[in-house]
């Protein structure tokens, strides 16, 4: 029998074979588990919508030093870091409209990100400018409209809110039919900062009429209308049907109407009256405190367990319940009082 005799060269060729194979494994199997650029910021997207905001940070820094170029990653990054850094938000999307080769998409992009850096650092001016530039690329681009209508508003610039308002429902058929109660609330308030009264009251009662009613009309009719108890009562009424997050506020007004015209027993009505077509947490609260205050303990259980025995299982109910088992007249006006900042999300929901 005979046997192949190797010379050392063969021997370290055939070595070296086998150790550059192994090498091109290892490297091919790990490149396989590496992801793309594009995987790597879907991942980075799915950490934001996990609430992982950490991850989604690490995420988009690894993509951009392997790609200085990749414009989503950098608008992502800035507007992660915005939360709490809004001056490195800024720097970050700064880079990126500074750039020669920016498609117009992505510089629409870029420049509304800043808008919104500078909105959140209270910078109106430079928020502005940045939503004029929007427009200066796209003269019809909503978001820059809406947002500079928002700032007009904001400052009572009601001839500039108009015009641009004008200009939404003209590029928008939706826009139009949902908002022509807030183009005549503009009107209105335009009027009013010329001291035409008459033009005034007549294009707010024409929005507050609107099917899709705007209803700071409703509200502004309201304080209008202060010398009118009757008259204003209803359009705070309006105003809290049409606006739910402000109902405290539109029938603490009533309240306060009803008491300077000493119908106290009006109060307990009105809250009753809510109260009887549907569960209305802020009602029930409200109408607990007053009964409380008459000394009326147990009709006030029975309205508590009467809704507890509908299966209403919110947490205005079982607030009420132990604020009537408490003893301690602090302890009822603490449970009072986060009632009232636990209601506005029941509403909403």
């Amino acid at each position: 029998m005979e046997f192949l005799v190797l010379s050392n060269f063969q021997i370290f060729l055939i070595i070296l074979s086998i150790i550059v194979l192994i090498i091109f494994t290892l490297v091919n199997n790990r490149s396989k588990n590496i992801p793309t650029d594009t995987e790597a910021f879907n991942y980075a997207l799915k950490a934001l919508v996990d609430g992982d905001k950490d991850k989604a940070y690490n995420l988009l820094r690894d993509i951009i030093s392997k790609d200085s170029n990749n414009i989503d990653a950098y608008l992502l990054l800035g507007d992660i870091v915005r939360e709490k850094d809004v001056n490195q938000a800024i720097k970050i999307h700064q880079t990126v409209v500074l750039r020669p080769q920016i498609t117009k998409e992505k510089k629409i992009e870029a420049h509304k990100a800043l808008a919104k850096d500078f909105l959140k650092d209270k910078n109106i001016i430079r928020a502005e400018s940045e939503l004029n530039n929007i427009l200066h690329i796209d003269s019809s681009n909503k978001f820059a409209l809406r947002e500079l209508k928002y700032i007009a508003t904001e400052n009572n610039n009601w001839k500039d809110a108009l015009k641009l308002e004008k200009k939404l429902m003209k590029i928008d058929i939706n826009h139009k039919k949902n908002d022509e109660s807030m183009l005549n609330y503009f009107i209105a308030m335009d009027y009013k900062s010329k001291d035409n009264i008459k033009n005034y009251v007549y294009y707010l009662e024409k929005s507050a009429k609107s099917e899709n009613i705007y209803p700071d009309s409703a509200l502004e009719l309201a304080n209008h209308n202060m010398s009118n108890a009757e008259l204003a009562i209803s359009y705070y009424k309006l105003y809290a049907k049409h606006m739910p997050s402000q109902r405290t506020v539109a029938f603490n007004k009533i309240e306060n109407i009803l008491f300077d015209s000493q119908k106290y027993d009006e109060v307990e009505n009105l809250y009753r009256s809510l109260l009887e077509n549907d569960f209305d947490g802020f009602a029930l609260n409200r109408l607990i405190d007053i009964l409380l205050e008459k000394n009326e303990v147990s009709d006030a259980n029975d309205l508590v367990d009467k809704f507890m025995k509908s299966n209403h299982t919110c947490h205005s109910i079982r607030l009420n319940k132990l604020k009537l088992e408490s003893s301690s007249f602090e302890v009822k006006k603490s449970i009072s009082s986060l009632c009232n900042e636990m209601i506005k999300d029941e509403i909403i929901k």
